[in-house]
């Protein structure tokens, strides 16, 4: 047999390629590696390194309400539709409260005529003080003279006794009509003070029924009817809710991180892929517990210190009871922020 003999081969092929291909794949393993450890890290410890959080867009509340038992009458609002401070929201009517008003009413126009007959008896007392002054100097000095009269022996005795008299009943008058004075001035003084309260009452009962209208106190948006028309509400029975302008973040901020959060930092609004900028505006001396939608299965009730957040742009504030999240602003932002900046 013929030895098989090893043929030279004039061309081989070069192994760089595949070499740079393995290198490739190995920095993108790697780099999958790094990239999942790095979201594994900031999913399990990021709320200890930064802020993040969720929210509620929510607005200043405000309620329209009754301070009496009224019946709706008509609803001039719907859900939905900005209002005005001072805008008519409802008109409602109140038997309770016209029977007041009419039974005040009655008691001023009592309390007035009897005040008109107390100054008419007053101007009659000072018309008659005078008169009877005069009358009982003058009966004091006839006394006097028929005392020195009897002394003398001018006079009886009976004439003095009748002097006497005579300065006795004009004294009694004029004592009685001092008394009545300070009496009638006493009674007007207080039926005056109790007209005007009374006055003053009726007044202000007239102002807050104002004919049943019930106004908005803000400016804002219906978030909600809680009445029909012909329903019966007791008093301070919230009949509308509105939620005022601007709106706002309420935020639970975790305690116990690394981080700290104060009044004027920049944080970063996100519901869905919309991004809106925001800041702090208060970090309240106060934990609260988390609305359901944000709390965890299978876990105790969570309470976190909450956090208000305003928008830079009120233009960019989602609708009410929008949940967002408040994530502190991203580093790679910043940085493109810098660089544009400069």
């Amino acid at each position: 047999m013929r030895s098989l003999k090893q043929r030279r081969v004039s061309f081989v092929r070069p192994a760089e390629p595949r070499a740079r291909r393995l290198t490739v794949i190995r920095w993108v393993y790697l780099g999958s590696i790094f990239i999942l450890a790095m979201w594994l890290a900031n999913f399990f410890f990021g709320d200890l390194l930064y802020l993040r959080s969720e929210g509620l867009v929510i607005g200043q509340p405000s309620v329209v309400a009754a301070e009496f038992p009224v019946t709706v009458r008509d609803l001039l609002v719907r859900e939905g539709e900005h209002v005005k401070a001072g805008q008519v929201a409802a008109v409602v009517t109140s038997q309770e409260v016209l029977e007041t008003i009419a039974r005040l009413s009655a008691d001023i126009a009592a309390r007035q005529v009897r005040l008109g007959e107390l100054r008419i008896r007053d101007q009659t007392i000072d018309a008659m003080l005078a008169l009877a002054e005069d009358r009982d100097k003058v009966a004091t000095g006839a006394r006097k003279e028929f005392e020195r009269l009897v002394q003398q022996g001018y006079q009886s005795l009976d004439k003095r006794t009748a002097a006497v008299e005579s300065e006795y009943r004009s004294r009694q008058d004029l004592e009685t009509l001092k008394a009545e004075k300070r009496s009638v001035d006493e009674e007007l003084r207080i039926l005056s003070a109790v007209l005007g309260e009374a006055e003053s009452a009726l007044r202000d009962l007239r102002h807050n029924y104002d004919e049943g209208r019930l106004r908005a106190s803000i400016d804002g948006i219906v978030s909600r009817l809680s009445v029909d028309k012909g329903a019966v509400v007791r008093a301070g029975e919230p009949l509308i809710e509105i939620y005022g302008l601007p709106h706002y973040v309420l935020a639970y901020l975790p305690t116990g991180g690394l981080f700290t959060v104060a009044a004027g930092d920049r944080v970063e609004i996100s519901t869905g892929l919309r991004t809106m900028p925001g800041t702090i505006v208060r970090v309240e001396p106060f934990a609260a517990a988390l609305p359901r939608e944000f709390q965890r299965s299978f876990i105790p009730v969570e309470r976190q210190q909450v956090i208000r957040v305003e928008f830079n742009t009120e233009g960019d504030a989602p609708p009410l009871f929008t949940k967002v999240q408040i994530r502190s602003p991203s580093v790679v932002r910043q940085w493109l922020a810098a660089l544009r900046n400069k």
